[in-house]
Parts: C-alpha cells; sequence; structure tokens
C-alpha cells in the first residue's frame, strides 16, 4: 500500500455507508449504486460532482467488507459500526494504518495509555526520514494528516479527550458475534478491540 494523503479529504461517512452497503448486498453494480445516488441525492449533497468525489471514497472503503462484513456492519450496534468504519479507514490508508500499529498499539502494549499531540509529530517525522513522498508534502498537509488520524481514532471511540493534546486509548466496544468473527478470520479487527 502506498503513502497516500488523500484520507485528509475522507471523513466519517457513517450515513453514506449505511447507503452504500444494503445496495452492494443487493447485488447492484458499483455503477448503478452511484446512478439511484445520484438520481436520489442519497448523500444530500448539492453537486453531482461532490456527490461522484464522496461516493469515491466511500465505495473504496466500502470494499474493505466482505459479504460477512458487511451483513455484521447493516445488523449491527453502533459501537460495531464504529468499529468497522475504523476498520475500513486503516484497511485503505497506509499511515493512518502505521499510526496505529506504531504509536497507539505500541504505547498501549507497553502500559502507556495516553497518546499526546506530540507522539503525532514524531510520528510524521520519523515517516518523513523513512518516506521520499510523505517528507514531500507541503506543512498545511502535514497538519491535515494530524488532524485527520485523531478525528477517525477519537469518532470511532479507540482515543478519548482526557485534556487539551492528550488523549486517552481504550480497545473499542464490539458485540460477541463481531468479536468473534474478528478472531476466527480478521487479525486487524481483533486487535482493535483487545489491542493485544
Amino acid at each position: 500500500m502506498e503513502y497516500s494523503a488523500g484520507f485528509t479529504s475522507e471523513g466519517w461517512f457513517q450515513n453514506e455507508i449505511n447507503i452504500v452497503l444494503p445496495l452492494k448486498i443487493k447485488g447492484l453494480s458499483k455503477s448503478e449504486i452511484l446512478e439511484r445516488i445520484i438520481e436520489q441525492n442519497l448523500f444530500q449533497l448539492r453537486s453531482e460532482s461532490s456527490i461522484k468525489k464522496r461516493f469515491q471514497m466511500v465505495y473504496r472503503r466500502s470494499e474493505t467488507f466482505n459479504g460477512e462484513l458487511s451483513k455484521l456492519y447493516i445488523d449491527g450496534s453502533r459501537l460495531d459500526q464504529k468499529a468497522l468504519l475504523l476498520y475500513s479507514y486503516l484497511k485503505c490508508y497506509r499511515l493512518p494504518y502505521e499510526f496505529f500499529n506504531e504509536v497507539i498499539l505500541y504505547n498501549y502494549r507497553n502500559s502507556k495509555l495516553i497518546i499526546q499531540n506530540i507522539d503525532v509529530e514524531y510520528f510524521i517525522e520519523r515517516k518523513e526520514g523513512e518516506s521520499e513522498k510523505v517528507a514531500g508534502w507541503r506543512p498545511e498537509t502535514k497538519k491535515r494528516l494530524r488532524s485527520s488520524i485523531l478525528m477517525f481514532f477519537r469518532e470511532s471511540g479507540m482515543l478519548k479527550e482526557e485534556k487539551v493534546d492528550t488523549y486517552q486509548i481504550n480497545p473499542l466496544h464490539m458485540s460477541n458475534q463481531l468479536k468473534t468473527y474478528a478472531k476466527e478470520q480478521d487479525p486487524l479487527l481483533y486487535l482493535l478491540c483487545e489491542l493485544r
């Protein structure tokens, strides 16, 4: 997976995923789903170009769900949905995935149950040293990277703000059904609830 700053334009997109997944399960093709979304303005956006742009991001993330995960998402609790939304984000974007492994998981396993903004800064600096692509990104892009990464982990409930610039790390709550699936089928998803 290549480094990409594309996730800085990503949003949580829970409503949009809630629209796309049932249509995929019904067997509609990508173009049929897009056509229906545009015709009925299901994303409630002002222009067709905005709908198409958002659809590309949402559809890409929906592709990380196989049929069983899609059903677990649709039938799942709000907490299951949050866990799966974070999962889809980590499956699509290398930098947030590495942040999860190298900072959140590392800190948690070493009994440091917090993340501070300085941890994000050090992580980005380290990636600049490892990748010319990351090093070449503009300062504004790197600033958006930091806020986007933190936003997704906060939205999911994995990071909870304790005080300014400090976040507590929490394993995600999942239903027993989703946890069983994760334990048997998907190590990354299982890590999100166990952090071990």
